[in-house]
């Protein structure tokens, strides 16, 4: 029976990235990721780091309820082409809760919850209803995809897409702009927001489905109340 933890709640936005790399470190022994090692030209291979494989199990930091605190931070905006080549500008979505999923085609812990992520997506009836689910992708387009720490071209993650069924949008973040922005420094790492386009919640590592309901159906009902 896995534990579920209190969804994080809004943050001020000096306070953004200092808090995520706090929790970040906190959590990484308890967490299943990969480490990804961000640079303006993906020059480097982004090394992987697989921590215990129990915690694939666990609440986002095991036990411990991340830090809340009453103060806002809305999220980052930007507009994004999914693989279908069609736009997504994240405040069109004020409205709605958003799952916000970044990930790698080489990241072993990202592809163990690929598949959960799309019944997300579609159980929800494919971002009609009250959830949308976005997954974020950093291309490297001067890439041959030959190796397996470097992540795909866009036509390269467009293959892989299909060859998994997976059908949920994936943004292709070309510049790596919203990686940035948002501070993802492991990989996989999801984002909630609510339906104002507040941060809720933050989770670096693999989710079981459990806990990706249980997220999503807090930060509904958090905004119904």
């Amino acid at each position: 029976m896995i534990q579920k933890p209190t969804i994080q709640l809004k943050m001020a936005r000096p306070a953004l990235a200092l808090a995520l790399v706090v929790l970040l470190l906190t959590t990484l022994l308890l967490s299943t990721a990969c480490a990804k090692k961000q640079s303006d030209n993906q020059d480097q291979t982004p090394p992987v780091t697989t921590v215990d494989q129990s915690a694939e199990t666990q609440p986002p930091g095991g036990a411990t309820t991340p830090t809340q605190t009453e103060n806002i931070i809305k999220a980052y905006d930007f507009t994004l082409q999914d693989q279908f080549g069609i736009e997504h500008t994240l405040s069109e979505y004020e409205g709605k809760v958003i799952f916000l999923n970044f990930w790698a085609t080489w990241c072993p812990p990202c592809k163990v919850e690929l598949p959960d992520i799309e019944g997300l997506y579609k159980d929800y009836n494919a971002n009609a209803n009250d959830l949308v689910v976005l997954g974020v992708i950093f291309p490297d387009e001067g890439n041959t995809g030959s190796s397996s720490q470097r992540e795909k071209n866009v036509e390269g993650i467009k293959q892989f897409l299909q060859e998994n069924d997976l059908t949920f949008p994936v943004l292709m973040d070309t510049q790596g702009e919203v990686f940035n922005e948002y501070g993802v420094t492991g990989l996989p790492t999801t984002f909630i927001i609510d339906r104002e386009g507040y941060f809720v919640g933050y989770a670096p590592g693999a989710l079981p489905r459990e806990l990706m309901d249980y997220y999503v159906e807090q930060a509904i009902g958090n905004n119904d109340a």
